[in-house]
C-alpha cells in the first residue's frame, strides 16, 4: 500500500499534546474524533501516524473511517494494545461513501456489502440496519460539505434522517471549507430532537497540512466507566455526548514542516 514518505512516526513526538478549549478532565475522561483517514484509502498517514497526530491535537481515542473498505483492520488489531497502555483508544469503522450521502459505521467488525454509487433509499436504510444489527452507530457526515461544496443532488432531509434511525448527525468538520466546518442547521436541529439524534465532531483528516478549514476546531467528550470500545459504544448508543468547539483554529504539522 502507498503511502507519503513526507512523514515519519516520529513527526510529533517531542510535540506538547494541545488541551482542547475549556476541558473539563473530571467530567469527561475521552476527548474522542470518530472520523479520520489512513493510506488504505485517500489519506496519506500510516495508522501509527494518524494516532500520534490525534494525540498531538488533544484527542485520547479515535476510529479509522477509510473510504468503502476496512483494509486496515490488522494494522489497527496491531497498535491498539501498545497505545491502550498510554490511555489511547483506537477503534476501527468504515465511511459509507456514496454520490448522495457519506456515513460512518461505528463498530462494525466487517463490510463485504456492494456500496452503490447513488444509491436509492432501501439501499441506505439496509445499510443503517446492517450496522444496527452489528451493534454499531451511524453517523451522517459532513451535511454542508455533502451539499454546498461537493453538491449531491438528493441528499436526505435531517427529518428523513431520523425516520431512518441515524444515530448522530456530524456538526463540526474540519476538512470543509471554513464557513462550513460548524454545521448550525444541525446543531439546532439536534437540540431540537435531542434524545433522538445526537452531535459527533469529526477532522475527517486525510492529510495532516492538508485540512480545508486550516486545522481542528472540535472535539468530542464523553465519560466512559471503562476505557473500552464495547464502553464507548454503550455511551454513544445513549447519545451522551458533549461538543467542544473553537472558532480559533488548533494546527502543528510536526517536525516534518
Amino acid at each position: 500500500m502507498p503511502r507519503s514518505s513526507a512523514y515519519s512516526d516520529d513527526d510529533w513526538k517531542n510535540i506538547k499534546s494541545h488541551v482542547p478549549p475549556v476541558y473539563d478532565k473530571n467530567a469527561y475522561n475521552l476527548i474522542y474524533d470518530h472520523h479520520s483517514h489512513t493510506y488504505f484509502s485517500d489519506g496519506v498517514l500510516t495508522i501509527k501516524q494518524n494516532v500520534e497526530w490525534h494525540i498531538t491535537m488533544g484527542f485520547n481515542a479515535l476510529t479509522i473511517t477509510d473510504h468503502n473498505n476496512m483494509r486496515h483492520l490488522e494494522k489497527v488489531d496491531k497498535v491498539k494494545e501498545e497505545y491502550i497502555k498510554k490511555g489511547i483508544l483506537i477503534t476501527s469503522g468504515i465511511e459509507w461513501t456514496t454520490k448522495r450521502i457519506h456515513l460512518n459505521f461505528l463498530g462494525v467488525s466487517k463490510w463485504d456489502t456492494r456500496i452503490s454509487y447513488k444509491p436509492k433509499d432501501e439501499k441506505i436504510t439496509a445499510a443503517i440496519n446492517k450496522v444496527h444489527d452489528q451493534g454499531g452507530i451511524v453517523v451522517c457526515n459532513h451535511i454542508p460539505w455533502s451539499i454546498k461544496e461537493a453538491k449531491y443532488e438528493n441528499h436526505p432531509t435531517r427529518e428523513t434522517l431520523v425516520e431512518w434511525g441515524i444515530d448522530y448527525i456530524e456538526i463540526v468538520n474540519d476538512d470543509c471549507q471554513p464557513e462550513n466546518v460548524f454545521d448550525q442547521e444541525s446543531y439546532d436541529f439536534c437540540m431540537a430532537h435531542k434524545g433522538e439524534i445526537g452531535m459527533l465532531t469529526g477532522t475527517d483528516m486525510h492529510k495532516p497540512d492538508g485540512l480545508l478549514s486550516g486545522g481542528v476546531h472540535g472535539w468530542t467528550l464523553l465519560n466512559l466507566k471503562e476505557f473500552t470500545e464495547e464502553a464507548l459504544l454503550e455511551e454513544l448508543r445513549k447519545k451522551r455526548t458533549k461538543i467542544l468547539y473553537s472558532e480559533k483554529t488548533y494546527f502543528d504539522l510536526g517536525i516534518h514542516k
